[in-house]
């Protein structure tokens, strides 16, 4: 019999969306599966629905808990997980029908401890990025984290993967914290000695004004700057050969939340921000030819204006900003912005 892969979808305030997600796991072409809903205390019907939906396919447990957040969720989900492999469906996403059929033949015919397909990104049901070259790349421990410091060929993201159980014996997602997978998942490739990524979009990804990341709030970017940080800072003098990438990483997520906290008058994030600059700028002293190469032009825009000077150029990275905005929603280039 096959191995059991045991899927976690966190479920919170999700109505809208939950039917097609899950729908979307229990046709899946891989059957040998178990799926768990985690009400994650819902306030509209969501948590209901979980329990309706699991009346429709005999692999689906539910869990109802008081509100913990997403890494809470994970977590409940990992203590009663019994696959022999893990994966994560956001509960406002859906999946392709062979999509972990895909994700299980790649890490078992390639040996590997994890394996990634690549995803759709979506916003308001229009294509707006993916990558889609079909190439399959086994990667070792520290090619893989190199690439995901990059940035472009691997994310960050949980749930366009498949891990072996194992990798979380000793392993829990923070809770309390936002960007949870930025944590997690680096610790989670520190542990493997083979990543399978094959370049082919299984995962549709809905990227919503109302998510974690579309609410402009300043718990939300001051999280995210503690998390880059100590993400350099471990890594910092860890592993030598990838010492430019773990330095260019944290300088264009200081791009990223520089554009956002100026775009969106988030004055008291600014005060965090100050206190993480001084690395950005020891950073950019070391390795500024190097970083610059790597920049795309939009990052590169913004770069150059905050190292001339970050509080007079504002207004120019706030109307940058837009712009490209409404150009990545209409498809034209995909941005993480």
């Amino acid at each position: 019999m096959s191995d059991l892969i045991s899927i976690i979808i966190p479920v919170y305030n999700v109505e809208k969306y939950l039917e097609r997600c899950v729908k979307s796991v229990i046709n899946q072409t891989y059957k040998n599966l178990e799926i768990i809903l985690v009400d994650d205390g819902a306030k509209d019907n969501s948590g209901k629905m979980c329990d309706e939906l699991s009346k429709l396919d005999s692999r689906i447990k539910v869990i109802h808990k008081e509100n913990g957040g997403l890494s809470d969720a994970r977590n409940f989900g990992l203590k009663i997980a019994t696959g022999d492999y893990i994966g994560f469906v956001d509960s406002d996403d859906y999946i392709a029908d062979d999509m972990y059929e895909t994700l299980y033949h790649t890490i078992k015919n390639n040996n590997a401890d994890i394996s990634i397909v690549s995803f759709y990104e979506m916003y308001k049901e229009k294509v707006i990025g993916v990558r889609d070259s079909g190439n399959l790349e086994i990667l070792s421990k520290q090619e893989a984290m190199k690439e995901l410091l990059i940035d472009t060929k691997i994310q960050s993201y949980a749930w366009n993967k498949l891990f072996k159980k194992e990798l979380f014996n000793d392993l829990k997602f923070p809770t309390g914290k936002n960007f949870e997978d930025i944590a997690t998942t680096l610790l989670l490739f520190e542990k493997c000695d083979r990543v399978a990524l094959l370049e082919k979009p299984k995962y549709y990804y809905l990227r919503r004004d109302d998510s974690i990341v579309g609410v402009r709030n300043s718990k939300t970017y001051t999280d995210y700057l503690e998390v880059i940080y100590d993400k350099y800072m471990y890594l910092k003098g860890k592993y030598p050969e990838i010492e430019l990438y773990n330095a260019y990483n944290y300088v264009i997520n200081m791009i990223w939340v520089y554009t956002i906290i100026v775009t969106f008058d988030l004055d008291e994030v600014y005060k965090e921000f100050e206190k993480k600059y001084e690395l950005f700028e020891d950073l950019v002293n070391e390795y500024q030819d190097e970083i610059v190469k790597m920049l795309d032009t939009y990052n590169k825009a913004v770069f150059y204006m905050m190292i001339l000077n970050k509080d007079l150029s504002k207004d120019a990275v706030k109307q940058l900003y837009v712009t490209y905005k409404e150009k990545r929603n209409n498809g034209e280039f995909s941005l993480q912005i």
